[in-house]
């Protein structure tokens, strides 16, 4: 006899749903543990959301344990189009007085015009030479300004370059391309004036200042009728000239001479960067950036109330609902908390006499309710009459001590491994993968347990169906019998 498609067919028996009731008892188990590792799986988020919090604290805290970060210095240019200034660390408060009388310019030459751009020109190699051209006259009242008399040309060692030409690459467009590709320290372009001999090879070197200035020498007679430039051998016929010459910027600091290769002067003045914009003059008046140093403070203040806040939230208790936060009464949060308080209410040592030790003497305190506050007055005037003393409380030396450095410190104790966080965070991630290796285990049981009843139920109901069988064949052998008899 064919075995029965579905438990209850045969039997006429609620197999099929005694069978799921039975699989739905042996799963209770697989369901408290699910919940236990949700339960686990909710307080680690909760430490993970602390992590956070600290973690941002801390960064104020380190930024607080950085001395220069109370060395902050703000500049005011009185001619913004004259340049701009960038202060950085060691810049020290003044004023300076400038004068920017040249700006640097990176070298510039132009070709001589040809009839097309795409015709063979000629084979070989081109060497550029960079170094300093000297006998510039720049004085406008002599009788050769803007010319250059008796010229030197003095090449850097190593700086030369090599570009060869083949028949690749020979014409005027391919010879820009060759020079570009070489990525010798030149822009190549070619230019179009409009005339009848239009097309100009234009030669930039990349950066600017006169040790950048270019001597060019071809290996063929076209390569030197094109691209030939020699600044002591005066103009060059047929070959390039330049319309721009290499220059360093000029300008004097407080009357003091400065040059420099590029527009961009780094401690002409202590910790103070320049941008060179164009000449003339400006002043630039620099003052101790106290904003900047409240705004660092405010930082760790918002990022301790931060802590206090999300402290409060993960270990809530809804009275109404009768739900618990993620951490409601943990105490590794509430060490964490202490720790902290701790640190801040202990005085920082190896100051000066009369000297500030605790943050609520230059106006930053712990209030009643946990949370900390600026007293705005107190600190802008510790800030003005006492800032070494200030810069102590937070960086110490530099090097040791400061409430910012401790404070950073606690921070690093508590993630380490034997730390509170670090250690409750790594026993609930043990726990969990404890409670998955569990769960696996038990499915597998539960499983095989709910396959063996599914394998008797089948033959209890393959048992019943053939006894529901074998009572109606003898029904009708009775009812048949009984029928016989009457007649």
């Amino acid at each position: 006899m064919a075995a029965v498609s579905s438990l209850g067919i045969g039997s006429n028996l609620q197999l099929n749903e005694l069978l799921d009731k039975l699989e739905a008892a042996e799963r209770l188990p697989l369901k408290n543990l699910d919940n236990q590792h949700a339960a686990y799986q909710t307080k680690l988020t909760g430490y993970g959301t602390v992590k956070s919090v600290l973690a941002s604290f801390q960064a104020a805290a380190k930024a607080l344990s950085d001395i220069k970060t109370f060395g902050s210095v703000k500049a005011q240019v009185g001619n913004s189009d004259v340049l701009s200034v960038a202060t950085g660390a060691g810049t020290v408060p003044g004023d300076l007085a400038i004068n920017v009388t040249r700006l640097a310019q990176a070298q510039s030459l132009a070709g001589a015009g040809q009839a097309k751009q795409d015709v063979a020109i000629g084979t070989g190699t081109l060497t550029f030479d960079f170094g300093v051209t000297t006998g510039y006259d720049d004085n406008p009242a002599s009788p050769t300004y803007g010319t250059y008399v008796n010229p030197t040309f003095t090449p850097t060692a190593g700086a030369s370059k090599t570009v060869t030409i083949d028949s690749s690459n020979n014409t005027l467009q391919g010879i820009r391309d060759a020079i570009n590709k070489a990525n010798i320290g030149v822009k190549a372009s070619v230019i179009n004036d409009g005339s009848g001999t239009p097309y100009r090879l234009v030669l930039n070197s990349e950066k600017t200042g006169e040790a950048m200035s270019m001597r060019i020498s071809g290996s063929s007679p076209e390569l030197q009728g094109l691209a030939g430039f020699d600044p002591v051998a005066g103009p060059q016929p047929g070959g390039m000239k330049e319309v721009v010459r290499a220059t360093n910027a000029a300008l004097t600091v407080n009357g003091i001479a400065v040059t420099s290769a590029t527009n961009t002067v780094t401690d002409a003045a202590q910790g103070v960067t320049m941008t060179l914009k164009k000449t003339g003059t400006t002043s630039v008046t620099m003052t101790q950036d106290n904003e900047s140093i409240k705004t660092a403070i405010q930082a760790m203040v918002t990022a301790y109330n931060n802590i206090q806040t999300t402290a409060k939230q993960l270990t809530a208790y809804d009275t109404k609902t009768h739900t618990k936060a993620a951490l409601n009464g943990d105490g590794v949060l509430r060490g964490i908390q202490a720790s902290l308080r701790a640190v801040l209410n202990t005085p920082e040592t190896g100051l000066a006499a009369n000297a500030p030790s605790m943050l609520s003497q230059i106006g930053v305190s712990l209030q009643k309710d946990g949370t900390m506050s600026i007293d705005s007055k107190k600190l802008d005037a510790a800030l003005k009459d006492n800032l070494r003393d200030v810069t102590a409380v937070f960086a110490g030396d530099g090097s040791t001590g400061g409430f910012g450095r401790r404070l950073s410190d606690a921070v690093d104790r508590m993630n380490g491994t034997n730390g509170p966080l670090g250690s409750v965070t790594d026993g609930l991630e043990k726990a969990m993968k404890e409670i998955e290796k569990r769960y696996d285990a038990t499915e597998t049981r539960i499983n095989a347990t709910v396959e063996r009843y599914k394998k008797q139920f089948t033959q209890l109901d393959l048992l019943v169906s053939k006894m529901n069988q074998t009572s109606s064949f003898l029904n009708q052998q009775f009812s048949a019998l009984n029928g016989g008899s009457k007649k």
